[in-house]
């Protein structure tokens, strides 16, 4: 099979991600045991068990995935870790990987209603094991979770048990950037619930909330930071608007390359529907990239892609509709290229006018969105040290105007 495409995974800047973090929510030492790293839906598309297996060589003790599945594959590849399980779970695994990750009370999982902790617990018993629980209490979100009332009858239900033990308190904040005053009011009703609960909540309960709040407002930082896109480099915002000071270095990087290249006429139309006519001999490059691998139709001008030519990289024009394989861009501006010169479809270079943030800006989706929509096709190659980096790594011109800590963790 000929590969004309690869996700590219910088190790790198992945552990300098997370010492980072982990210097943040540490106070200015590094913690990595007040990291938890989020790699929910198969680490965003980017592999799991690859993921985390890298992540907890660096340090990482502790994870959060959302299906029982995922969160048996993840702790197999994190030797040590522990696993949260983010859904609402009413039966367990007993077989294989899971019963033996049970054993060790390595997979913890989410107390979001009172029946739901009940069945739990009924679970746990024949296992003769006590399962760690996370309390999630709703503070807005709105999805998960439980409002104070309820969680005050879990937390005593859990208390009680000789099949539960409380691990942690949680709760999401949905607009630490929207609205940063009403996020600290909500961690401040997340702080009045912990007082009231009173010894009901244990010392060693870890206390977690998202890092999207955690990362911007330091009063809304508590035992451990849970780090969803935040690992790969990304922040929520733009670095100018960024508050929390971190300095981060995206990690993740789409390769491919030219196929074709050719002359087009002047008046000739390109792609379905003839959305595009050009009005000057164009210099057209075939790229073997288009939705099915993952990149969306711009919503917002057109897609531009960075090709390598031999006097460096230059930002083009995607000519066209998006197609379902491949696209046209526009090379008049280039210079002289090799027929099968190099594209960046995703720079992890920041200020690149294909970085994640601006390429899923211009598709009208969430980088989130784009990272998990990446087609399984693409392989994904774990690098370090630049050993595949391309030669000239500089921002493209436009065409046109060791964490090594002991565990402390929820483990």
């Amino acid at each position: 099979m000929t590969t004309t495409s690869s996700i590219r995974i910088d190790l790198d800047a992945l552990e300098g991600n997370l010492e980072a973090i982990a210097r943040l929510v540490g106070g200015g030492r590094p913690a990595p045991d007040r990291i938890c790293a989020v790699v929910k839906s198969d680490a965003y598309g980017l592999g799991a068990a690859r993921i985390a297996g890298s992540m907890a060589s660096m340090g990482i003790r502790n994870f959060a995935a959302y299906q029982p599945e995922e969160a048996v594959e993840v702790a197999t590849a994190a030797r040590g870790a522990s696993v949260l399980v983010l859904m609402p779970v009413h039966q367990l695994d007993r077989a294989g990987a899971a019963r033996h990750l049970l054993a060790a009370g390595r997979l913890h999982y989410t107390a979001h209603t009172l029946d739901q902790v009940r069945d739990l617990e009924r679970e746990a018993a024949p296992l003769g094991i006590v399962l760690p629980v996370h309390l999630e209490l709703d503070t807005g979100m709105g999805r998960g979770g439980c409002e104070e009332r309820d969680a005050l009858r879990i937390l005593e239900h859990v208390a009680e048990s000789r099949r539960l033990r409380l691990a942690g308190v949680m709760t999401h904040l949905p607009d630490a950037l929207d609205d940063p005053d009403t996020a600290r009011d909500r961690g401040r009703r997340f702080r009045r619930f912990l007082a009231e609960a009173g010894g009901l909540v244990p010392e060693d309960a870890v206390r977690h909330v998202s890092a999207t709040a955690a990362l911007q407002d330091a009063s809304l930082r508590f035992d451990m930071a849970r780090i969803g896109l935040g690992w790969t480099g990304h922040l929520p915002r733009p670095l100018a608007e960024d508050g929390s000071g971190l300095r981060l270095r995206p990690a993740i990087s789409w390769w491919s390359r030219l196929i074709q290249i050719r002359r087009i006429e002047a008046g000739r139309t390109i792609g379905y529907g003839c959305t595009e006519r050009i009005d000057r001999e164009t210099i057209a490059g075939l790229v073997p990239v288009g939705y099915a691998d993952g990149l969306p139709p711009s919503r917002v001008g057109s897609h531009r892609l960075v090709v390598h030519g031999r006097h460096g990289p230059v930002a083009v024009p995607v000519l066209g509709r998006m197609n379902m394989d491949q696209c046209v861009v526009d090379l008049t501006e280039v210079g002289p290229i090799d027929a099968d010169a190099s594209v960046e479809v995703v720079s992890s270079e920041p200020d690149s006018v294909v970085s994640l943030p601006r390429v899923a800006a211009r598709a009208d989706v969430m980088p989130y969105e784009l990272l998990c929509g990446l087609s399984t096709r693409i392989p994904r190659v774990v690098v370090a040290g630049g050993s595949l980096a391309e030669p000239n790594r500089v921002p493209a011109i436009d065409a046109e105007p060791p964490i090594r800590s002991p565990r402390v963790g929820f483990g």
